[in-house]
C-alpha cells in the first residue's frame, strides 16, 4: 500500500506504551504502525519527537450561539487545535439559547459545522423546565447530559432541586445515557455568601470560604445517593477536593457507575495562588489549598482519576478586572483549553506521570466516556489520525500573542512550559504547523456511538 502521509521515526505514545515506530495514514485514519519503512506520497521525518493521539476535552464552554464575545467556534476551536485539543466536547451553557431542547441543538450545529476547526460533539441540558426534551436530544445526538446542583444566577440555565434532579436522573436512565453534574450544595454556598457579604466580606479569601471543601463534598454525597436510587450512571465534572474524589472511586468500587474528572488548573494553582492571581484565577469549585492539589495528584500517578479537562470558560477582560477590589463582581471561569495538554505535559513531567497514563487522562478516557471510542482518543489502527507531534526538549512562554482565544487572558501567562507543541493532525490534515493555522473550518460532528460511562466498553 501506498499511504498518504508516513511520519517516520517518532516515538508514538499510546495507552500501553511508548515506542518508536513509522505511523502511516490512509484516508484520514491511521493505516500502519510499523518498524520497517512504508511507502508514502509525503514523509515526515520525527526523529526525537513526540506523537500523542489528539485530545479529547470532555468539558469545554465556547459560549456561542448568544455570548460568542466571550467565546465562539472559530476562536475556540483556533485555541483547541493550537493546544494540540482535535475534540471537544461543549458544554450546554452559557450559550443563549442555552442547549435543552431540539431548536436549540440544531442553531448550536448550524454554527459549529460552519466554523469549527476541530471536531466536537455536544452535551444536552438538565434544566427546571425541560423533561419533555430530553428524549429529542438524545434522539439526535447528544452524548449525555449535564445539571446543576447549584443555583448559578443565569436565568439561561437554572438549576434544579433535589425531586426534580431525582426526576431527570430517572428519566436519563431510561434513555440509556448519563448526567453530568456539577456538585456544589446550593443551601451552603448561598447561605455562607449572605453571611460573609453581610460582614462586608468580599475579598478573594471569602471566595473559598463560601464554597468550602465541605460545600464539594456534601453536593457529591447526595449526588452518588440520588443516582444510586435512580440507576443513573453520573459524571461529576470539575472536582477539586480528594475528599471529594475517594468518595466516588469508593462508589465505584462497589459496582455504582461513576466517573469524574479533574482540571488542569487544580492540578497546577492552588487557593495561595488565587489570593496572588486574582480574578484571572477565579472558577467554581474554588482552587484549594496545596495538601489537597498533592492529594490530587497522588491519586492521578496511582491511576485512579478517570479524566482530565480544562473546563474551558472564557469572558471579557473588563469583566474579569471589576473583580479586582470586589471578588463576587468578578466573571467566573478559566481561560484554559490552549494550556490543557502543554500543562498537564509540563507539570507531568516534574510528578513523574508516565506519558501512556497523560494520553489515557487527556484522550482515551474522554473519548470512551463521550461514546467515541474507538474512533477518537488513541493511537491505534483504524482510528482517525488525530495526531500532535510535540517537541519535548523544547520550552516556550505562555503569551497574549500565543493564546487564541476571543479575550486571550491567562491564569497562566507568562509561565515557561515544556514541551512545544510543533504540528498537530486532524484526520491526517495538518491543522497547525509552526505556529500557524493551516486549514479552516474541517471540524465534523460526532455522535456517541457507545451510550455508557463505563471505561472499558
Amino acid at each position: 500500500m501506498i499511504y498518504d502521509l508516513v511520519l517516520e521515526q517518532g516515538h508514538l505514545i499510546t495507552p500501553q506504551a511508548t515506542f518508536k515506530a513509522h505511523l502511516g495514514i490512509k484516508d484520514g485514519r491511521i493505516a500502519a504502525l510499523s518498524q520497517s519503512k512504508l511507502q508514502a506520497e509525503r514523509y515526515l521525518n520525527l526523529t526525537g519527537k513526540l506523537v500523542f493521539p489528539g485530545v479529547v476535552d470532555l468539558h469545554v464552554h465556547f459560549s456561542e450561539p448568544g455570548r460568542d464575545y466571550w467565546e465562539g467556534w472559530q476562536t475556540g476551536s483556533h485555541a483547541a487545535a493550537m493546544g494540540g485539543v482535535t475534540t471537544v466536547v461543549d458544554m450546554p451553557l452559557n450559550a443563549i439559547p442555552a442547549t435543552t431542547n431540539l431548536k436549540a441543538l440544531h442553531t448550536k450545529v448550524t454554527l459549529a459545522q460552519q466554523k469549527s476547526h476541530v471536531d466536537f460533539a455536544l452535551w444536552g441540558g438538565l434544566v427546571d423546565d425541560n423533561l419533555a426534551d430530553l428524549k429529542d436530544l438524545a434522539d439526535h445526538g447528544v452524548i449525555g447530559f449535564k445539571a446543576f446542583m447549584v443555583d448559578i444566577k443565569d436565568d439561561s440555565f437554572r438549576f434544579i432541586d433535589d425531586e426534580l434532579l431525582f426526576e431527570g436522573m430517572k428519566r436519563i436512565a431510561e434513555l440509556g445515557h448519563f448526567l453530568a453534574l456539577h456538585a456544589e450544595d446550593n443551601r451552603m454556598t448561598w447561605e455562607a455568601t449572605t453571611k460573609l457579604q453581610a460582614m462586608g466580606r468580599r475579598d478573594r479569601a471569602a471566595w473559598g470560604e463560601a464554597r468550602s471543601p465541605a460545600v464539594e463534598l456534601k453536593a457529591i454525597h447526595k449526588a452518588l445517593k440520588l443516582a444510586k436510587a435512580a440507576h443513573c450512571p453520573i459524571h461529576i465534572v470539575h472536582v477539586s477536593i480528594p475528599e471529594g474524589a475517594k468518595l466516588i472511586r469508593g462508589a465505584a468500587h462497589q459496582g455504582q457507575q461513576v466517573t469524574f474528572e479533574t482540571c488542569a488548573h487544580y492540578l497546577s494553582l492552588t487557593e495561595e495562588d488565587f489570593w496572588h492571581i486574582g480574578p484571572e484565577a477565579k472558577c467554581a469549585p474554588p482552587l484549594r489549598d496545596k495538601a489537597r492539589q498533592n492529594e490530587l495528584w497522588q491519586m492521578l500517578l496511582a491511576g485512579e482519576i478517570d479524566c482530565v479537562t480544562s473546563d474551558h470558560s472564557p469572558c471579557t477582560l473588563e469583566e474579569k478586572t471589576r473583580g479586582l477590589e470586589d471578588i463576587c463582581a468578578a466573571c467566573g471561569g478559566i481561560t484554559g483549553i490552549q494550556t490543557l495538554l502543554p500543562l498537564m505535559f509540563s507539570e507531568g513531567l516534574k510528578r513523574g506521570l508516565a506519558l501512556e497514563e497523560l494520553s489515557q487522562l487527556l484522550s482515551t478516557r474522554p473519548a470512551k466516556l463521550a461514546g467515541l471510542w474507538p474512533q477518537k482518543g488513541e493511537i491505534r489502527l483504524g482510528a482517525d489520525a488525530d495526531l500532535v507531534i510535540i517537541d519535548p526538549k523544547q520550552c516556550f512562554e505562555v503569551t497574549e500573542n500565543w493564546l487564541k482565544s476571543k479575550n486571550p487572558h491567562s491564569p497562566f501567562m507568562n509561565w515557561q512550559l515544556k514541551g512545544k507543541i510543533e504540528r498537530v493532525l486532524l484526520r491526517g490534515e495538518q491543522v497547525i504547523e509552526e505556529d500557524g493555522l493551516q486549514i479552516a473550518n474541517k471540524g465534523l460532528w460526532l455522535k456517541p456511538t457507545v451510550l455508557s460511562t463505563s471505561l472499558h466498553p
